[in-house]
C-alpha cells in the first residue's frame, strides 16, 4: 500500500509519528508539501505534479493542512479527489470545519448542541448580539483562529465594541459566543476515527487562563467520556463529512456542548496525556478504509 501525507513540515511531531507507524505496518508513505504541488486540469491528462515529476497513484491521501494555506491546500485536496484518489479528510469537510461559523451552522442544523453564537459586522448592534448569547461575559473568536489564538474573554460591552472595531479595520470577522460558565477553564478533546472515539482527554487551563488548549499551557489527562459526549463527538464528525477529527466539548447544564471540530488535529498532547498510540490507530484506520 502507498499513501501520501499532505504537510508543509515533515519534521512535525505528528508527521514523524505517522511515518514511523506506517513503516512498522510496511506501508510506503510520502510526505508532500501542498505548496510544491502544481495542479494540471486537462481532461484525461489531469494530474498533480511536483517539479518535473507527475505524482503516482496513491491508495490514500491524508491532508494535514495548516490554516495559513487553507485555500491552496483545499485546491490540492480537491485535485486528488477529482483523480479518484481516496482522501481522508475531503476538501468539503476541511472547508466547513475550518470556518467556525459555518461549522456551528451545520452542527446546529443537525440538532447537535453548540454554544449560542452571533456573527455580525454591525457595531451598532453589539449590545443586542451580547444579549442574544445570554449576556456578559462573552467569548470573542476569530473565524479562522487555531490552537486558542484569537479567542478572547470579554467582560464589558465597551471592550466588545472596541475589539470588534479593531478587527473590522484588519478585515477580520469574529463570532460573539456564549461563555459556558459551567465548564470554564476545562473541556474535553475527543479524537475520532470513523465512527469511534479512540482517545479522550480532559484539558484544564493553567491558573489565570480560561483557554485550556495544550498549546496555551493547558494540562491533559486520560478520561473515559460519558456516552452522551462520545455520541456528540462522533455525530459532529460524521455530519461534517470527516473521517478523522479532534472534537472539543464542554459540560453545560443541558449536557455536552460541541465547541469546535478540528479536521487536522494534532495528537502529541493526547498521546502524552493518555499513553495511547494515536498515530498507529490512524494508520490502521487509513489502511482499513482505503481497502474498503
Amino acid at each position: 500500500m502507498r499513501i501520501a501525507i499532505l504537510s508543509r513540515n515533515k519534521n512535525l511531531h505528528s508527521i514523524r509519528r505517522l511515518l514511523l507507524e506506517a513503516k512498522k505496518s510496511h506501508i510506503s508513505c510520502d510526505v508532500i508539501d501542498p505548496l510544491d504541488c502544481q495542479l494540471i486540469v486537462s481532461g484525461r491528462n489531469s494530474c498533480v505534479r511536483v517539479g518535473n515529476k507527475v505524482l503516482p497513484h496513491y491508495d490514500a491521501v491524508l491532508p494535514r493542512i495548516g490554516a495559513s494555506i487553507t485555500d491552496y491546500g483545499l485546491a490540492v485536496v480537491q485535485q486528488f479527489e477529482s483523480l479518484g484518489t481516496y482522501v481522508l479528510n475531503g476538501s468539503r469537510g476541511i472547508a466547513e470545519s475550518r470556518d467556525k461559523m459555518r461549522c456551528l451552522q451545520i452542527l446546529n442544523q443537525a440538532g447537535i448542541q453548540v454554544p449560542p453564537s452571533v456573527l455580525t459586522r454591525n457595531l451598532k448592534s453589539v449590545r443586542n448580539a451580547v444579549e442574544a448569547v445570554g449576556g456578559l461575559p462573552v467569548i470573542l473568536k476569530l473565524l479562522k483562529g487555531t490552537q486558542g489564538v484569537g479567542v478572547m474573554l470579554m467582560n464589558l460591552p465597551i471592550s466588545v465594541g472596541s475589539v470588534m472595531d479593531t478587527l473590522r479595520a484588519l478585515d477580520e470577522d469574529a463570532i460573539i459566543q456564549q461563555f459556558v460558565g459551567e465548564g470554564a477553564g476545562r473541556d474535553y478533546r475527543a479524537f475520532v476515527l470513523g465512527n469511534k472515539v479512540v482517545a479522550a482527554m480532559q484539558r484544564t487551563a493553567p491558573e489565570g487562563e480560561f483557554r485550556s488548549n495544550i498549546h496555551r499551557g493547558g494540562e491533559g489527562k486520560l478520561v473515559k467520556l460519558p456516552k452522551t459526549y462520545e455520541t456528540a463527538a462522533v455525530r459532529a464528525t460524521r455530519v461534517l463529512g470527516l473521517q478523522i477529527a479532534g472534537v472539543d466539548l464542554m459540560a453545560s447544564s443541558q449536557g455536552p456542548v460541541v465547541i469546535e471540530v478540528n479536521s487536522s488535529p494534532g495528537f502529541e498532547g493526547i498521546e502524552k496525556a493518555t499513553g495511547l498510540n494515536i498515530a498507529g490507530a490512524m494508520i490502521k484506520h487509513i489502511r482499513k478504509s482505503a481497502k474498503k
